[in-house]
């Protein structure tokens, strides 16, 4: 199952990720979830995933170091976070 081999990956200690890839990682996982909850049957997976992906995309494009992400991303969450 892809959920389980990235986050497998994410967890392993012996390649640790950036803090770039951590969130992209992170972010791979919620939309994971997201898709099997809207797959199919209960029990959902983590019903609250969908929050997270918002804030985490926008730390995501914050380490990768693109302010214009950021503003696109704060414009989508209805200007949560502010843009900077």
């Amino acid at each position: 199952m892809v959920f389980d081999r990235i986050r497998q990956r994410g967890l392993d200690k012996d390649k640790p990720l950036t803090a770039a890839e951590d969130l992209c990682f992170r972010l791979a996982e919620l939309v994971a979830k997201l898709a099997h909850n809207a797959a199919g049957p209960p029990p959902p997976f983590d019903y609250h995933a969908g929050w997270q992906v918002g804030p985490i995309a926008y730390r995501l494009a914050g380490e990768l170091k693109d302010p214009a992400l950021r503003h696109r991303l704060a414009a989508a969450l209805d200007g949560w976070p502010e843009a900077e």
